[in-house]
């Protein structure tokens, strides 16, 4: 193997060994190169397309090696068909793959493949009757638009139970536990968990046999769309299978009715105990090492050199076409010229060297009975007349922690401070106030007068107009606060509403903010919106949110950065608690934030003073 290859095939090469060493035949893992030919042994190369592709063709042996090496694959059968793979595969002794379709792709292509199908394992056996399962619905996988959208399908069903929804950059590289992807650690949420969510990455309808297993192993019930290669598996009997549109109501039933659910698990256990062993085709692999143990190898046949490849970076850009500096300066410069004119208009209304003074609008009768909450809202208001109505009336329907909010208006072009003053007069039992800017002073700024006329609470929680919270959102965040004390903020999944079609052309996906929190990406893409909370104390040493026109629309981007610079730290809470809902207005705007967005050397570069708490 290479030590660069991904967690599925370490821990495939250890069951595979496990087994082996239960039919008296021993192995070892180098890591470095092949070992030297002797006498009864017999090479076994780990995913040979990948190995070339992270190490190169150099690090081969000679085909007098490989007349002795055993390749073994997890390569869907769509891309067998590259000629040089091919020619490498006609060089093995023997070929074995765990996709029936692949092997009989390879087989119509010459390549005498075999299949060495996943199975029950003693090794991997979790399973226990009766015992505790606080989180009911889990989903680990690699990311594709596919699974996002079948995920954000389910969205309301999920927020109102526990989740714990894994999605991974890049799993095939993925080495050990990190944020955004589960190794060793899937198997400790797996015996937690009630059922588990089996949703195809693309449109091929191969059952996920790995992760399955892996679930049955730990007693978790398998929700899947529809596949196939399910046998022994029975629909109904071992697994529940819904079409995409059907996926939420399955998926609400199964989790309604846990008897159903512990006589679905027992009975999958059951059967790939009993007609899945995967001694079996261990045996058939042991098999094929005999064979070629009698092929002779001189001590002088090459080994092959493991030189590294490089592996690229990840692309940041997510395929968005460089703005030529000049035009982003020119677009910055017209906003902060319209910005600038607004507040010298007002100067002159107001009288001369006047300020711009912050207005407030309206205290609820709540606001000023009750105390300081735990939680502060802080809600900048500008131009969402579509979408806060939507917003306020998801803050009205969250339990049950006590909140305030506080809401600035940054001088909205339409009637958004008209609805919410009457959203207000219509809630009088929810602690909320109203302020306002004379002229548009920015987001960041208006988050800033949001913290600064707020009472001292323990968290904030950041809110656009165009964003609603689930009603489990606030205290599961906070809950996520107070257990990890380390944590300086939480954020959410948030789900994808309203004109996704154009969202999704300009770039968007069918979920936001689903990768755990890597502070080394923050280096190519901004990785962390806008809903999230944040520890009061910490964003007041942070100096709450920069003002510098150069960084419109990538305020978060600049507190998530100096929050890293800081040493400090967030945590994705692996739910979908939060919705952002898209209007074209919103995808016009995003268009452009993008194109005056801070340049690759810029965001590398030391971040500027953030702007302060005086919204003056």
């Amino acid at each position: 193997m290479s030590p660069r290859q991904g967690w599925f095939f370490r821990e495939f090469v250890a069951t595979l060994r496990y087994e082996l060493d239960r039919q008296d035949m021993p192995s070892q893992v180098p890591m470095d190169r092949f070992l030297d030919p002797v006498p009864g042994r017999v090479y076994v190369l780990v995913s040979p397309r990948e190995y070339v592709g992270l190490e190169g063709d150099h690090a081969l042996p000679d085909d007098e090696i490989l007349k002795r090496t055993i390749f073994l694959s997890a390569d869907g059968p769509e891309v067998v068909a590259d000629d040089d793979h091919l020619e490498l595969l006609r060089r093995a002794g023997a070929v074995f793959d765990i996709n029936p379709r692949t092997v009989a792709a390879l087989r119509r292509l010459g390549v005498a493949a075999r299949h060495l199908r996943p199975g029950y394992s003693q090794l991997r056996d979790h399973f226990g009757q009766g015992v505790e399962r606080p989180l009911d619905v889990m989903f680990f996988g690699s990311h594709s638009l596919r699974r996002t959208e079948r995920l954000g399908r389910c969205a309301r069903v999920l927020a109102r139970h526990n989740c714990h929804l894994q999605v991974a950059e890049d799993a095939s590289l993925s080495t050990a536990d990190s944020p955004s992807f589960l190794a060793e650690a899937k198997w400790l949420l797996l015996k937690q968990t009630r059922v588990l969510l089996n949703l195809h990455r693309g449109e091929g309808p191969d059952l996920e046999w790995p992760r399955v297993l892996d679930a049955i192993h730990c007693g978790a019930v398998v929700v899947s769309e529809p596949s196939i290669g399910i046998s022994p598996l029975v629909a109904g009997e071992h697994l529940l299978v819904a079409t995409p549109e059907s996926l939420p109501f399955v998926l609400e039933s199964a989790l309604s009715d846990e008897t159903r659910l512990e006589r679905i698990r027992t009975q999958a256990y059951e059967r790939v105990r009993s007609w899945l062993p995967f001694a079996l085709p261990v045996s058939v692999f042991r098999a094929a090492v005999v064979e070629l143990v009698g092929r002779p190898a001189s001590s002088g046949a090459s080994l092959g050199t493991r030189v590294p490849a490089s592996v690229p970076s990840p692309d940041g850009n997510h395929g968005a076409e460089p703005v030529p500096d000049g035009l982003a300066e020119v677009s910055l410069e017209v906003v902060e010229l319209r910005r600038e004119i607004a507040r010298l208009e007002q100067i002159v209304r107001a009288g001369a060297g006047a300020s711009s003074p912050i207005t407030l609008i309206h205290d609820t009768p709540a606001w000023e009975a009750r105390r300081a909450a735990e939680i502060t809202v802080l809600l900048a208001v500008s131009g969402h007349a579509a979408t806060i109505r939507p917003a306020l009336d998801s803050l009205a329907r969250s339990w049950p922690r006590e909140f305030e909010v506080v809401i600035v208006d940054d001088a909205s072009a339409d009637n958004s401070r008209e609805l919410v003053l009457d959203w207000l007069r219509m809630h009088r039992d929810i602690s909320a106030r109203l302020l306002a800017h004379p002229v548009s002073l920015g987001v960041g700024a208006a988050r800033n007068t949001a913290l600064q006329f707020a009472r001292r609470s323990r968290y904030c929680l950041i809110l656009d107009g165009d964003n609603e919270v689930y009603p489990r959102c606030m205290d599961a965040l906070a809950w996520t606060l107070e257990g990890i004390e380390d944590a300086t903020f939480a954020y959410p999944i948030l789900e994808v509403r309203g004109a996704t079609d154009e969202f999704l052309a300009a770039g968007g996906d069918h979920l936001l903010d689903f990768f755990g929190w890597e502070p080394d990406r923050l280096r190519m893409s901004q990785r962390v919106g806008a809903l999230a909370m944040i520890r009061t104390e910490r964003l007041q040493q942070l100096g709450g949110f920069t003002t510098d026109a150069s960084l419109a629309g990538w305020e978060d981007y600049d507190l998530w950065r100096r929050v890293n610079e800081r040493g400090w730290r967030g945590h994705l809470v692996p739910q979908i608690l939060g919705r952002y809902r898209v209007s074209p207005h919103a995808v016009s705007r995003a268009d452009r934030e993008r194109s005056v967005a801070p340049t690759a050397e810029n965001r590398l570069a030391p971040r500027p003073a953030s702007g302060t708490l005086a919204a003056s």
